[in-house]
């Protein structure tokens, strides 16, 4: 379907135009939770620099691109979203020509105040989360302030939710933070959040409560090419079709595979189990 470089451009567009086209909700009064998660979480919240090669029909363009991340360990390693690193799920790849592939490389982590960055790699995916990792490769001389997911908490239909990630270059990717509420909270094609309006963030933002507790990233699942088609309305458009939450305990889960699979010096690309096989084993 995607047969140029200038498609390929359209597609990460138009998941922008999603995260960004609605405005919010206004609410009356000052929210302190604003505040408190800029002082207490954002030094956690980092931006990724790339330049990414997308390679077509024996043709190559490449493209600087920032994208948004979040520290999960001390030690420097860094999630972000699969899909804005290159990398695609398998619903995805029926939306795209044949041989087309896109790769990171000249990685750099932006963390705090600066503006150079640090290098480097990426050494795990899990596509089907829309997941992906990167190893700042020279050891820190203190520890990286980091979101720990395995001490996350639950979230419930109704909940004001947080997001938290910085803007762009333009505005001197000061950190900034969008409230919400959770519409639902669905179990197919796996256990997800999804938010009550379309979010202000980027895929691959942390979320959490207003205790500031992580409860999940901001990630895009997307059904297959025929379910899509057969979901679209009239007038096209597709029903809950967006960034969704992934919650924390899922991703703990999957940074646990990603550390696993850096220390091998083997990055995999582990799908993650279809809900089938999760129902099965729990014996539901």
């Amino acid at each position: 379907m995607l047969g140029s470089f200038s498609s390929v451009r359209t597609l990460f567009a138009s998941f922008a135009i999603l995260a960004v086209s609605a405005a919010s909700v206004a609410r009356a009064g000052v929210d302190p939770v604003f505040t408190k998660l800029v002082e207490a979480r954002s030094p956690a919240i980092v931006t990724i620099k790339f330049v990414l090669k997308i390679s077509m029909g024996g043709s190559d363009e490449e493209r600087e691109t920032e994208i948004a991340g979040v520290m999960i360990d001390e030690g420097g390693m860094v999630m972000a979203s699969n899909l804005q690193l290159g990398g695609v799920s398998e619903a995805m790849r029926s939306f795209m020509s044949a041989g087309m592939s896109m790769t990171p490389k000249d990685i750099k982590v932006l963390v705090g105040e600066d503006t150079e960055g640090v290098e480097a790699k990426l050494v795990a995916r899990d596509s089907e989360l829309d997941l992906a990792w990167v190893q700042i490769t020279k050891k820190p001389e203190k520890p990286y302030a980091a979101v720990d997911f395995s001490a996350g908490g639950k979230a419930t239909q109704g909940q004001t939710l947080y997001s938290l990630e910085r803007l762009g270059k333009f505005f001197d990717r000061t950190p900034t933070v969008n409230s919400f509420e959770v519409g639902a909270v669905v179990a197919k094609p796996r256990r997800l959040f999804v938010p009550s309006e379309r979010l202000g963030a980027a895929l691959g933002t942390p979320i959490f409560s207003g205790e500031m507790t992580p409860v999940g990233v901001t990630v895009l699942q997307l059904p297959s090419k025929e379910e899509l088609e057969a979901e679209q309305g009239m007038m096209g458009a597709s029903r809950g079709v967006g960034e969704v939450i992934l919650p924390a305990e899922d991703v703990a889960s999957a940074i646990k595979k990603a550390k696993e699979a850096a220390a091998s010096g083997k990055p995999v690309d582990e799908p993650a189990p279809a809900p089938a096989a999760e129902e099965k084993k729990e014996g539901k």
